[in-house]
């Protein structure tokens, strides 16, 4: 009996799909799809970098049509990953991953981060060509390419990443020598979260609005400024509301925010709907779907908003606005004035900051020019 083990679909344990439909058998099956080049890439966190970074996948398989790709993340990023097309094995750092990387071979691996776990990660791989950054006998972080050099210059010094025009996109393409058009942040939503979506604009009767606004207050907490400021957030519902009283407007956030946004609904409560802080990645992600316009940080909210395809505002503080992509669909808000604009403190003690200078009527003149 033919056994094609270098199929996407053999198993080994069990019958693969294709079998268990119509009994078929190796044998000239028209579904024989052999592995190709074999690409591992590592990309750990943060969950709004996952998701980003999940725009090389087109041009990967572009460039490699026949090809395998094996992601290595966390546990909790799965959910970024689940149904990408393009992805044909997660493995999470907290299982057995190790085990398969020391038995395996791959063709290319890709670590995009500077930092000793990931690349570690790819040192430990057996690749035959590496991209991005790996580590020497000492566990100090070293090139795996020299594409990779002005990514890790720029990580290491902070006047470089201020000079940066480029996107992060951009960078990473360069980095793993990809010349395609760069594209969007690749994920797909589940169809059970596409209900949770649905039955939440029946509820509110989104329908009978011109234009569904979404405003999300999340951003983490590893930079103290990449949120706005809390009256900010509450006179710009005020104004959307005044001049254009056809608008419907959600409010987002995550776990952390939970308190913010209870008192911002306590403050304006017949101006805004509140979509909750404890959904699930899958859940945020399709009622961001909902929105025409999506206003947030620098965060995953952001991320998830333009792989929709939505009109993506993204005001910027402590990080760099140069490295954002919205892709034609949307603005990069800063505050142009400002020297100290992609500091990356994770506190500030300016009287004038990058947060406070951005007043909620210039916010709404550059969300204006969407309607």
């Amino acid at each position: 009996m033919q056994v094609n083990t270098d199929c996407k679909y053999y198993l080994a344990y069990k019958p693969c799909k294709f079998h268990k439909i119509d009994g078929r058998t190796c044998e000239n099956c028209k579904d024989y799809d052999p592995l190709g080049i074999r690409i591992l890439i590592v990309k750990l966190d943060a969950l709004g970098d996952v998701l980003r970074t999940t725009s090389l996948l087109p041009a990967l398989k572009e460039k490699y049509p026949v090809s395998e790709i094996t992601w290595v993340t966390k546990k909790n990023a799965f959910a970024l990953l689940d149904g990408n097309q393009y992805i044909d094995r997660k493995l999470a750092i907290e299982e057995n991953f190790v085990q398969y990387l020391l038995t395996e071979s791959f063709d290319i691996g890709i670590c995009l981060d500077a930092d000793p776990q990931s690349a570690s990660i790819l040192s430990l791989a057996n690749t035959k060509q590496q991209f991005g950054f790996i580590c020497n006998e000492t566990g100090k972080v070293i090139l795996a390419n020299q594409a990779a050099k002005t990514w890790w210059h720029m990580g290491i010094n902070d006047q470089l990443k201020k000079e940066n025009r480029e996107t992060y996109q951009q960078h990473i393409y360069k980095i793993c020598g990809l010349v395609a058009k760069v594209a969007k942040p690749q994920f797909k939503l589940d169809e059970k979260d596409k209900v949770i979506a649905y039955n939440f604009k029946k509820k509110h009767k989104l329908e009978k609005y011109k234009k569904v606004i979404g405003i999300n207050t999340g951003g983490g907490s590893r930079w103290e400024l990449k949120k706005w400021i809390f009256e900010y957030y509450i006179d710009l519902v005020k104004i959307i509301k005044q001049k254009n009283p056809d608008f419907g407007i959600l409010l987002f956030g995550g776990p952390e925010e939970i308190e913010m946004n209870k008192k911002i609904k306590a403050q304006i409560p017949d101006l805004i709907m509140d979509t909750g802080c404890n959904n699930s990645i899958k859940e945020f992600a399709a009622l961001i779907g909902l929105c025409d316009i999506f206003f947030t940080s620098d965060s995953l909210g952001m991320h998830l908003s333009i792989a929709l395809d939505k009109t993506t505002i993204v005001l910027v503080g402590p990080t760099s606005p140069w490295e954002l992509e919205v892709f034609n669909d949307g603005d990069v808000i800063y505050n142009k004035k400002l020297k100290c604009i992609s500091c990356y403190k994770s506190t500030c003690d300016f009287v004038k900051n990058c947060m406070n200078t951005l007043k909620p009527e210039d916010i709404y003149n550059k969300i204006s020019k969407y309607f």
